[in-house]
């Protein structure tokens, strides 16, 4: 396998262990990753954007180092909360989430966020959920009550093995516990809900019309796009238990030796010190946030803790968060991705870069390396170094999702053409003023656009940079 130079090892905490690990994949030089994705009833939230930063900054780095990602994500289009929007909006399921999806992907975009090679729907994969349910019933993992099939959780010896506790334990008070008197025990998940009346929303299997449960969905997806045993999974979490701990004994049970060999989770969101609920008021929606600052920003905010770490989303983060795209930004204002080298891939900071995202993914560290490098260039008055210098910042900011170099004219890192042409021409014609020596016009357009909170500054060359203040 080709491997980026002086990287010898990655190192990730594993939920599963409690303890950092040397990161062997199964299949060198893939890396199967399963990350889980957003249930569609609403449109997303800043807990959302976390999790997708980093899953998505994680899949960046490792395949800057050389592996073969294969990264899929899925998405949970059928659900009781999806059902219950349908009712209130008086529309089909279906279609409650496709708008939500679409939402979703529109958030995704904004936040500079890869697609995943694998995006697969709950309801795209019920014929595999039933094949999976089968087998289940046939190995006396699960049983039937009335038309609800259930996981048996004390046919599974591991059980509770990734939240570390035992059966007794968790039975006194974790997660979300299906409540029904028939099943033979409290913990006990729903792999199919048979539907309690005709008009109901549901599929047909051979337990009569119903929906699969929540959990099941993401194991039956892994053996369909995989078929062996996954690599990393991660999520947030909130998702250790009961999702996760569900996940691993039903695909255990199903016939998978492992089912992941590594588990990953990001920390959860607060907002100003509170859990984020829409009962404190303090809910707050990628498109909210996108509101009042940009994507690239928000990218930073996550970025600065670490992804294991509870991120506390206040107002005053935000800004500084956007101040340090800003200062990253304007070191590359000058830059342009089409200027020609050579420059040197390896130096000082590419390799103390890696050294800390190879230890757990420390991004504050790796954001820690893209200010010295800013520093550098600001301090640089040697063109050929700071073009080497530059050229180093814009790979390293992009690896970890940034794209903030654009020309002499950077609008640090806002990306709007309409906003971008009217400067441009204003800009056009207050250079046209000052040629005809027509000042008092050309200080009006600059007061027009500092009215507007556009930020100029001039360069040599009758060339400029601009920022929204």
């Amino acid at each position: 396998m080709s491997m980026n130079k002086q990287i010898n090892k990655v190192l990730l905490f594993n939920t599963l262990t409690r303890k950092k690990e040397l990161l062997e994949p199964n299949n060198l030089p893939y890396l199967n990753i399963y990350t889980c994705g957003p249930t569609v009833y609403d449109h997303s939230h800043i807990g959302h954007a976390r999790a997708s930063i980093t899953w998505d900054f994680i899949v960046r780095f490792l395949r800057y180092l050389g592996y073969k990602v294969v990264w899929t994500r899925n998405i949970t289009d059928i659900d009781d909360k999806i059902i219950n929007k349908a009712k209130e909006l008086n529309i089909h399921p279906d279609k409650v989430a496709r708008i939500y999806a679409y939402s979703f992907h529109e958030d995704m975009n904004s936040l500079n966020i890869d697609w995943p090679d694998f995006e697969p729907t709950a309801t795209q994969h019920i014929p595999n959920m039933i094949s999976f349910i089968k087998e289940l019933l046939k190995n006396d993992s699960a049983y039937q009550i009335e038309n609800d099939i259930y996981f048996s959780v004390t046919s599974f010896k591991n059980y509770g093995q990734l939240k570390g506790q035992s059966i007794n334990e968790l039975e006194k008070g974790f997660g979300r516990i299906e409540p029904n008197p028939k099943k033979k025990h409290p913990l006990d998940f729903a792999l199919w809900k048979g539907i309690k009346s005709p008009e109901e929303y549901g599929f047909e299997s051979p337990w009569g019309k119903g929906r699969p449960g929540w959990h099941l969905e993401c194991s039956a997806m892994n053996y369909a796009i995989y078929n062996t045993n996954l690599d990393i999974h991660g999520g947030g979490d909130d998702l250790i238990f009961p999702h996760h701990e569900n996940e691993i004994a039903q695909s255990e049970s199903f016939g998978k030796s492992q089912f992941a060999k590594y588990w990953l989770h990001n920390g959860m969101i607060m907002v100003n010190g509170k859990k984020m609920s829409k009962s404190e008021g303090n809910f707050i929606t990628i498109k909210n946030a996108l509101e009042e600052s940009t994507g690239s920003a928000i990218r930073f905010f996550m970025l600065n803790s670490h992804y294991r770490m509870p991120v506390n989303f206040t107002e005053e983060g935000i800004t500084a968060a956007k101040n340090g795209v800003d200062r990253i930004s304007e070191a590359l204002s000058d830059y342009s991705i089409t200027t020609e080298g050579p420059y040197n891939e390896e130096n000082e900071y590419t390799v103390e870069f890696r050294n800390a995202m190879s230890d757990d993914f420390n991004s504050p560290q790796a954001l820690a390396v893209l200010f010295k490098l800013t520093d550098q260039v600001n301090k640089s008055k040697d063109s050929k170094e700071k073009n080497q210098l530059q050229y180093t910042l814009y790979n390293l900011s992009n690896i970890l999702g940034f794209n903030l170099a654009s020309s002499s004219k950077s609008n640090f890192g806002i990306n709007d053409k309409v906003i971008s042409t009217l400067v441009d021409k204003l800009m056009f014609w207050r250079k046209e003023c000052k040629l005809k020596k027509d000042f008092a016009i050309g200080d009006k357009i600059r007061d027009i656009l500092n009215d507007s909170n556009v930020e100029i500054k001039d360069l040599p060359d009758s060339n400029y940079k601009w920022r929204i203040k």
